[in-house]
């Protein structure tokens, strides 16, 4: 389930720290954001909270795991470890894997529509990676994910250099901070709508309170 991260911190008499977040579905929390008497945070609904340890936390990953886990095809277990050999100038170089690196950069290359409806992205990754990887992509559908800032939106679509079309939906992005930076020349179409605000998408455990 999705929540917003509130607080971080100490939450005494518990030993440790302790991430206090408010729920999307306010029936997921156990109180108001308070602890024996304490406010740490506060929600908008009265049972919207709880305090939930880091390591039970997906804070996400980036654009392009998230484009290589929905659309490289794995190869199978024949492939695996497969020996080639290349030539680089005059000399033999024996490889392994060469095949699949190959088809991978290949798949990814010819991508043009693609969907990461809620598949937990967060940022953009390392720089460059992305429009080496994917140059001719046009239209992303980003909506339901772990984006939280114009600057991570930003540092994707700048390197979608095609890109037409960018979904946005159902995304804590601030809408107040839109301005021209936030799009590239090439984007003619933004959807945004106002919905879950989704910072970090918080597994159920019993170690919460």
């Amino acid at each position: 389930e999705y929540a917003t991260v509130r607080f971080s911190g100490i939450v005494p008499p518990v030993a440790g720290c302790w991430l206090g977040v408010e729920w999307d579905n306010p029936e997921r929390g156990k109180h108001d954001g308070s602890h024996e008497g304490t406010v740490y945070f506060k929600c908008r609904h009265p049972t919207g909270g709880s305090f939930i340890r880091p390591n039970k936390v997906n804070f996400g990953i980036d654009f392009l795991t998230a484009v290589k886990n929905r659309y490289v095809l794995e190869d199978g277990p024949e492939e695996d470890g497969k020996e080639q050999v290349v030539i680089i100038g005059s000399r033999p170089v024996e490889t392994i894997g060469f095949d699949s690196v190959v088809k991978q950069q290949s798949q990814l290359s010819k991508l043009q529509d693609i969907s990461l409806r809620n598949c937990a992205v967060s940022c953009a990754g390392e720089k460059g990676g992305i429009a080496k990887a994917c140059p001719n992509i046009r239209k992303v559908d980003l909506s339901k994910n772990l984006l939280s800032s114009w600057d991570e939106v930003i540092h994707i679509a700048d390197q979608l250099r095609h890109l037409e079309d960018l979904n946005l939906r159902c995304s804590a992005v601030p809408l107040r901070a839109l301005s021209s930076r936030s799009c590239t020349s090439s984007l003619m179409t933004l959807s945004f709508q106002k919905g879950i605000r989704v910072y970090s998408n918080a597994s159920v455990t019993t170690e919460s309170f």
